[in-house]
């Protein structure tokens, strides 16, 4: 299914929310992790695999590459010059007969080709997968706002893609700023309930190294981070039966995400006609300022002080250049 404008205002609450409101969702045990998480009749899609040292190690983890459709964010070019290693995991996957491909977003997973060309012919990739892995997500920018709308445009996307008990796997450090992206609340709005935290054990998959662009990053702490997994709501959300049911999913995301630009688009045009008027009504103000400096306030009326009395306010004298003050003589010559 597509979004709604329910899911949608769920969604800008969400991203809202204040930090203290998902303090208690975020307390939960964390378990051990099994020496076998991935079988190898199982299809696994892995996400954003930087130097795709994960997806060897996970190819390895489950004796072969079948069923494993790895990829990246980066074109293949851009792989190659970040992460001089990655051409030899790729390698290692490829000739297990594992599938990666490259320039895929994991926020539109509907976008996924149904067939791609190898050097062995074309190969199917599936409709749905058992498990989806996304590791350390990351936008490419340091402002959390922008990671919870990553996390919950992930998990909106991969909603689809899924069995009827497929899980999503996502890893992520314990500590700020990633803690402050309210990975269980992203997923809920996404209508994902978290099934259990594991602790992220890297021995698992052999010769896997955490890679980030960042020159600025700290040393890699494996026993900080925990594996959340999610599965669908299927109370809410049953899960697509055919390649028909996704496309027509596919079709109802476009028509939100169009309307969603076309209400931003409206929202644009309306700031740009307030801010001209605006504009315009100082423009139209700055005449009358001007006219009243050329045109300076005439002297003040009269001042009674006295019934019957009329003085005027005396103004101080000038001699040579500087201001002189006369003395004030008061009824009875006293001076004051």
């Amino acid at each position: 299914m597509g979004r709604t404008k329910r899911d949608t205002s769920s969604r800008k609450s969400r991203l809202s929310e204040p930090p203290g409101s998902s303090s208690k969702r975020q307390r939960h045990s964390t378990h051990e992790t099994p020496n076998q998480l991935y079988a190898p009749e199982d299809a696994v899609l892995v996400l954003g695999d930087g130097d795709f040292s994960f997806s060897r190690g996970l190819v390895k983890h489950r004796g072969t590459g079948k069923g494993v459709f790895t990829t990246s964010f980066d074109s293949e070019s851009q792989v190659r010059s970040k992460y001089p290693n990655a051409q030899e995991c790729i390698a290692a996957v490829r000739s297990a007969h594992g599938l990666v491909l490259h320039d895929v977003d994991a926020t539109k997973l509907l976008e996924l080709p149904q067939q791609v060309k190898t050097g062995t012919g074309l190969k199917t990739i599936p409709d749905f997968f058992q498990y989806i892995v996304f590791n350390f997500p990351h936008s490419g920018q340091q402002r959390v706002h922008i990671n919870r709308a990553l996390l919950l445009n992930f998990f909106e996307s991969a909603r689809n893609r899924l069995t009827v008990h497929g899980e999503v796997h996502v890893t992520l450090k314990t500590r700020p700023p990633y803690s402050n992206w309210f990975i269980e609340d992203q997923a809920k709005a996404a209508g994902f309930v978290m099934k259990e935290r594991r602790q992220f054990n890297i021995k698992l998959f052999p010769g896997y190294r955490h890679r980030t662009t960042d020159p600025q990053a700290k040393k890699f702490e494996p026993h900080l981070c925990v594996t959340y997994v999610f599965v669908v709501n299927r109370s809410k959300y049953p899960s697509q039966k055919s390649r028909a049911a996704l496309n027509a999913a596919s079709v109802e995301v476009a028509a939100s995400e169009a309307s969603e630009q076309h209400d931003l688009a409206a929202a644009i045009v309306k700031i740009a006609k307030a801010n001209a008027v605006a504009s315009k009504n100082v423009k139209s103000k700055a005449p009358t300022a001007v006219a009243q400096r050329q045109h300076p306030p005439k002297k003040s009326a009269p001042i009674s002080v006295f019934p019957g009395v009329e003085q005027h306010v005396q103004q101080p004298n000038v001699i040579r250049g500087k201001l002189w003050k006369p003395l004030h003589r008061r009824v009875g010559g006293t001076f004051f």
